[in-house]
């Protein structure tokens, strides 16, 4: 079976992209001052480190996935969270282009730990669809992603991993859309959340 950070980086390839629906390549072109220059897809690069804290099943997501450290002790994850709340609005909008490409609610997820190799020096991003974040077995990712309003906001996550690869310390932010950005695709946006699943039922590999 083809790794998770692989299977991401294929489905969500630029050609996958380009080969959507033709009223989507105009829908995201009416994005393209808030998402194209702004902001840089990892394609699951950024996720390789932390495939195992994330996904693994050798150990309980509370002891792969920790919520409670401090945001401003590590200097990369602070330079990243601030970087969230300057850049909010077009985040905003980079989520929601992201929720009308796969039809499916989802998060942004971003490794502070992670350098592209093109040179980029601002934070990579990766998409998660709830499919993904289920398989975390974490509930805060679980109903974080399945229980907003993608219309409004957009979900975003940033974790560092721990040198050994097995844990992740996690932050969360929400960021809202535009409402210039929302009006102009509310069209796009009804017909996608017309068509989503009714209920996103939380899954954990232990109760409380």
């Amino acid at each position: 079976m083809p790794s998770r950070t692989m299977a991401y980086a294929t489905n969500n390839s630029p050609e996958m992209l380009d080969a959507l629906k033709p009223g989507m390549a105009h829908m995201r072109n009416g994005m393209d001052d808030y998402v194209n220059k702004q902001f840089v897809d990892s394609y699951g690069d950024g996720l390789r480190d932390a495939e195992k804290a994330l996904f693994g099943r050798e150990r309980k997501a509370k002891d792969r996935i920790h919520w409670k450290f401090p945001h401003d002790k590590d200097p990369r994850v602070r330079s990243v969270l601030e970087w969230i709340q300057t850049m909010s609005h077009g985040l905003g909008a980079f989520g929601l282009d992201k929720f009308l490409q796969t039809r499916e609610r989802g998060a942004l997820f971003v490794n502070a730990s992670y350098e592209p190799q093109d040179g980029h020096l601002e934070p990579a991003f990766d998409w998660l669809s709830y499919e993904d974040a289920v398989e975390t077995r974490d509930r805060i990712i679980q109903e974080s992603v399945g229980y907003y309003d993608p219309a409004m906001q957009a979900v975003v996550f940033v974790f560092l991993p721990s040198r050994t690869g097995n844990s992740v310390a996690m932050w969360r932010r929400k960021v809202t859309v535009p409402n210039s950005v929302r009006l102009a695709h509310l069209r796009e946006i009804q017909l996608a959340k017309a068509a989503l699943r009714k209920d996103y039922p939380v899954v954990v590999d232990e109760l409380p």
